[in-house]
């Protein structure tokens, strides 16, 4: 199962609204560019990084994300399959004539002998991304202590793998295009290659100005852990951003400002 996540990116409360009438702001317009950095940050805290990314600065990712994502799916693809190995790799007759006709039966009968081996009393299954998928968890792992299952054959592991590994960025995808129907930058081709498998779209609402967005995704539990900081981190930041507008409007009109 994914991870679904709702947000009311109101993103005002009276001080705030104070704060943009006196501006003479527009505030509908203010939510909506205030609820695109709320899910620009999102999309930056989503899975994968490197190491956890800092809540300041304007991007969807930090340095070597794509790259730590690349790896942890392979790592976690190999906690739920095995391959079979090529056929030319093992000596056994008997064990190349099975892999050739697909018996799993023979080669698992065959495999709960081999002690020593990474495939001792492993299941061999015929390889689908059904059968890998259900060994993973909401948040998108492998339990620790899962048996992995041995999968005939390597091209279809191997295709299986080359799969997985481009689906790397969808977690941020399902929030980055959100950002980007509220006004916000473009993100690297890794993760907006995703926007047309994701439905993710911001409801938008005036008298009173409010959005709504949802995502949904494996790996968004860890934006839903984070998401009270990352929403006062933003509020905090746009009261700043609306003080510094009225000390500067105020120094326009000649008064005396700190």
């Amino acid at each position: 199962m994914s991870s679904k996540l709702t947000v009311d990116a109101t993103l005002f409360r009276a001080k705030a609204r104070k704060m943009v009438k006196q501006l003479k702001l527009d505030e509908d317009e203010v939510v909506k560019e205030q609820a695109g950095q709320l899910a620009q940050l999102m999309a930056k805290v989503a899975p994968p990084f490197k190491t956890f990314p800092s809540f300041t600065g304007d991007s969807y990712a930090n340095s070597g994300a794509k790259g730590a994502g690349v790896a942890a799916v392979k790592s976690g693809f190999f906690e739920a399959v095995e391959r079979v190995g090529s056929i030319g790799s093992w000596k056994d007759k008997r064990i190349r004539k099975a892999i050739r006709a697909g018996d799993t039966n023979y080669l698992e009968q065959r495999f709960k002998y081999m002690k020593g081996s990474n495939k001792h009393g492993l299941k061999v299954k015929h390889y689908s991304d059904s059968e890998r998928e259900s060994l993973r968890n909401s948040r998108g792992r492998v339990p620790r202590g899962t048996d992995p299952f041995v999968g005939l054959s390597t091209k279809d592991v191997n295709a299986g793998l080359k799969r997985v590994v481009a689906n790397v960025g969808i977690a941020k995808a399902t929030l980055a295009k959100v950002a980007v129907a509220l006004g916000r930058k473009q993100p690297p081709g890794w993760i907006s290659r995703h926007f047309g498998k994701v439905g993710s779209a911001p409801i938008i609402q005036r008298n009173p100005a409010r959005i709504r967005f949802s995502a949904n995704a494996k790996g968004l539990d860890v934006v839903a852990r984070k998401l009270k900081s990352i929403e006062r981190f933003r509020m905090i930041a746009m009261e700043k951003r609306l003080e510094s507008l009225i000390r500067v409007n105020a120094k326009k009109a000649g008064f005396k400002t700190r």
